[in-house]
């Protein structure tokens, strides 16, 4: 028997008087003389001796019922008869045998019971370290995954509070800890995030440079050999008093610390307020090694979270960038829709969080979740990326006619009044000759002139033509008699003024593109749809492409560039299209329209509405909304230098010329 422990052996009254001089050797155990179910409960884990007289004092039930966790013998298991007892010592000898087994029995059990509740304790913790895991790896967002860092640290280890920091690996040439967030059960103030040395001198900082655990137990006792010791000055400052404590350093793949998981005050009970030094004495714990060791693989978990996060963050940051530079090469080519994209996305996700304000129920019901918004904003920025598929010379086409070929049908026109002057002074120098009379060179003269001025007023024609309006039927039918004219060529060749390509260009009523060119700029959505689709998109963004291929889509079928019908073009598609054009409207002043008032602009867009081109809901929520307002309270200024010169044909806004 091991002496550390001690026993009773609890008894009735005919017991005591038989085996009280009798001494268990090598063990602690005490005689308790009992005559009620009361006593009894006093002594738990305990031997019970059983004798006739109790059953005089209560029924059996009641005694059984009182026990808890006791080794139960009956006194003839003891053989405590008087005559034999005096006759012999064999039946003491086997009593305090059959004794020392239900002791040793009795610790067995204890034993046991122990190494289950650590067991199950152990079991437990490691259940929970494990659900902590999962919880942590399926947290994307930093700043939520740190938080619940710190919570799930404080639950499992029971701790009065529990901080957290993060090495700042931005600035190398000077290490630092940032303390980013604290919980504490007493203490109901958060600190402010700050900035601490990255040195030996702290103890989260030596845990962190060293990549080792630090386990103190009280604080205001480490050794003066320590390289570091405790700063006091919060204690003072908050009225508190920490005093065990525990920092772990949290690593990454490559072994280096990443920040520090720092434990306070473990409790023998969590609910306890360490209020006063006499409550944290009474309640604090020690950090002992094997929750030293489950809050190391807390760490563990906590930096493979903090890192994914980190990870899947600089990717979105790398994403983003991509986005920006997109969009700026995109506005580059076409200077004069800067912001387009930008303010097109922001109507986007603005419209798209409305919806819930819809009479329609089936409108009503639909909410985008944070990862659809995203995709919806991303597919509204690189909507239009498919320009830089557009020829220049289309894209930049600012008139009707291709850049110069106005000034060469100048020339043109210059060299055949140059023709005609000449042909004229050949026609004279002959009347001359002929000695013809005043009147037919008059005649003449008045021809020339009459000849010359109509070649200006033809010229005039192309160059009122050639701005992109819509033209009068009197431009048409200069433009049908000029095409007539006929014109030699240098290489004398026989020719017209000016070309059937020159005529077909100009003939155009509405903007500065012909037919082809115009199917050129509307080739811009294949080009997205087809450069888009060469991204390896993640499965939350994986619609980008369809959704900013559609967004010329009109539910009557009349868009493109695949002619879709409502049922066949998706909400968020819908949703472009309201803002782009709503955007192209309002956009300002271009050679070939002028900007529009946003009233104006607003009406064009419920008329479209109302004709079947676009979703009446949506329009609706629009207006009703003012959806609209959100981007003329922002700036949308490039944030690089581009050339505001050169006109181009932005791919938006064609539609409307």
């Amino acid at each position: 028997m091991n002496p550390n422990h001690r026993f009773y052996i609890v008894h009735g009254p005919k017991f005591i008087s038989k085996l009280m001089p009798v001494n268990l050797p090598d063990t602690s155990i005490n005689f308790i003389l009992i005559d009620s179910p009361e006593q009894i409960k006093q002594y738990t884990d305990s031997v019970f001796i059983f004798d006739a007289q109790l059953l005089q004092k209560a029924p059996f039930e009641q005694w059984t019922a009182a026990l808890t966790s006791s080794i139960t013998l009956s006194e003839q298991h003891l053989q405590l008869d008087t005559d034999l007892i005096a006759a012999s010592n064999f039946p003491q000898r086997e009593t305090i045998k059959i004794l020392t087994f239900a002791c040793r029995q009795l610790l067995s059990r204890q034993q046991y019971m122990q190494a289950k509740q650590a067991f199950d304790t152990e079991h437990q913790r490691i259940s929970q370290l494990n659900k902590i895991a999962i919880a942590l790896s399926t947290e994307k967002n930093i700043g939520v995954l740190l938080r619940k860092i710190l919570h799930e640290s404080q639950n499992l280890s029971d701790c009065d509070a529990v901080s957290l920091y993060l090495v700042n690996q931005e600035n190398t040439d000077n290490p630092s800890l940032i303390f980013k967030l604290s919980f504490n059960d007493t203490l109901d103030s958060q600190l402010n995030e700050m900035v601490i040395p990255l040195n030996n001198h702290s103890i989260a900082g030596y845990a962190a440079l060293n990549n080792q655990a630090v386990v103190i137990n009280d604080v205001y006792h480490i050794d003066a050999d320590k390289p570091y010791q405790f700063d006091s000055s919060l204690d003072q400052q908050l009225n508190y008093r920490t005093i065990s404590m525990l920092a772990v350093p949290i690593t990454n793949h490559k072994h280096e610390a990443i920040g520090v998981l720092q434990f306070i005050n473990r409790k023998s009970k969590r609910h306890i307020k360490l209020t006063s030094t006499a409550i944290s004495e009474k309640y604090v714990l020690p950090f002992d090694p094997s929750m030293t060791q489950l809050l190391c693989a807390l760490a563990s978990q906590a930096a493979i979270a903090i890192e994914n996060a980190l990870l899947i963050e600089n990717i979105n940051k790398l994403f983003e960038g991509f986005v920006q530079a997109s969009v700026l090469a995109i506005e580059q080519r076409d200077p004069t829709t800067c912001g387009h994209s930008f303010r097109v996305a922001d109507l986007c996700i603005s419209l798209a969080t409305q919806l819930h304000t819809s009479d329609n129920p089936n409108y009503r019901q639909i909410k985008y979740s944070d990862n659809e918004l995203r995709e919806l904003r991303y597919a509204a920025l690189l909507h239009d990326f498919g320009k830089v598929g557009v020829r220049e010379n289309v894209l930049i086409k600012e008139k009707k006619l291709p850049d110069k070929r106005l000034e060469l049908l100048e020339y043109r026109f210059a060299l055949e009044k140059e023709r005609l002057q000449r042909k004229m002074c050949e026609q004279e120098l002959h009347l001359h000759q002929s000695h013809a009379s005043a009147k037919d060179i008059d005649t003449l003269h008045k021809q020339l002139k009459l000849q010359l001025t109509q070649l200006d007023q033809y010229f005039q024609a192309v160059v009122a033509a050639n701005e992109p309006t819509i033209l009068s039927h009197g431009h048409f039918f200069h433009l049908n008699t000029i095409k007539k004219i006929p014109f030699d060529e240098l290489n004398n060749t026989h020719g017209f003024l000016i070309s059937d390509k020159d005529f077909l260009a100009l003939s155009v009523k509405k903007g500065s593109l012909t037919e082809n060119e115009r199917q050129q700029i509307q080739s811009h959505v294949v080009h997205t749809m087809n450069f888009l689709e060469q991204i390896p998109w993640t499965a939350d963004l994986q619609q980008i492409p369809s959704i900013a291929a559609a967004h010329h889509e009109k539910l009557n079928g009349q868009g493109y560039p695949y002619g879709l019908f409502a049922d066949e073009i998706s909400m968020t598609s819908r949703i472009m299209a309201v803002c782009d054009i709503y955007d192209a409207l309002i956009a300002k002043d271009r050679p070939y329209k002028d900007s529009v008032a946003i009233s104006t602009a607003l009406n064009i867009i419920q008329a479209e509405a109302d004709g079947g081109a676009l979703d009446k809901e949506l329009v609706k929520i629009f207006i009703q909304q003012k959806v609209y307002k959100l981007i003329h309270k922002k700036d949308y200024q490039p944030s690089m230098n581009i050339n505001k010169n050169i006109e181009h044909n932005p791919v938006c806004d064609i539609d409307l010329n």
